[in-house]
């Protein structure tokens, strides 16, 4: 074993940022380490209004040394197997981790395959995503000139269950404050009661209640 830690975090993302933080506030003393590859860190719920134009993506970007809490042992690679009988992380570069107390919070990797269709439709562009690209997003609501404007949203637990309607609501209103109003609808689709969103949405669309 090359390195131990009484506390091991993958992943320094908020979650993984915020554990830490909270431990060594109870605790100064605590060895604690912190991985993850990335040079930034992003503040993901400022990307729906990066998305409509409301914010700039550079803002949401912080070089991740600025972030790891004071105390921590930032260990710059990733994760690529557990030993949980043996209390061991391995590294990318080989490196192996022991720990007394391991914190998985890396997040997610969107699986687009999973979806048919889907996949093929964000690469071809006709289909964005503010978890994907923002700045694209933004793109395709000013590029937008009439028709039906899509929203939607997984019916299973996401990060922000928010964010979806947050993004709709202001491209409709990008829409009616650039005269769009009569020729774009907006809807929000998903397998909840559709019928009652698509009218409430088109309705927004179109500058009403």
């Amino acid at each position: 074993m090359d390195t131990h830690y009484k506390i091991v975090i993958i992943g320094a993302g908020t979650g993984g940022i915020m554990t830490a933080a909270q431990m060594l506030k109870k605790d100064r003393n605590l060895e604690i380490a912190i991985i993850d590859p990335a040079k930034y860190h992003y503040y993901q719920p400022a990307w729906t209004l990066v998305g409509a134009g409301a914010y700039d993506y550079k803002k949401t970007e912080k070089p991740m040394k600025e972030l790891i809490p004071e105390g921590c042992t930032w260990i710059k690679d990733s994760v690529i197997s557990f030993e949980p009988e043996n209390n061991i992380v391995l590294l990318n570069n080989g490196e192996k981790i022991g720990y007394d107390y391991l914190v998985v919070a890396c997040g997610l990797v969107n699986d687009l395959s999973l979806i048919e269709g889907l996949e093929e439709a964000v690469n071809k562009g006709v289909v964005c995503s503010n978890y994907i690209d923002p700045n694209y997003t933004w793109e395709c609501i000013q590029n937008f000139k009439g028709g039906n404007a899509i929203f939607t949203q997984p019916t299973t637990p996401i990060k922000c269950g928010g964010a979806p309607q947050k993004i709709m609501y202001l491209a409709c209103d990008y829409f009616r404050r650039n005269n769009l109003s009569e020729s774009a609808n907006g809807y929000f689709c998903n397998s909840w009661d559709s019928n009652f969103w698509r009218q409430k949405n088109r309705r927004y669309a179109n500058g009403g209640n």
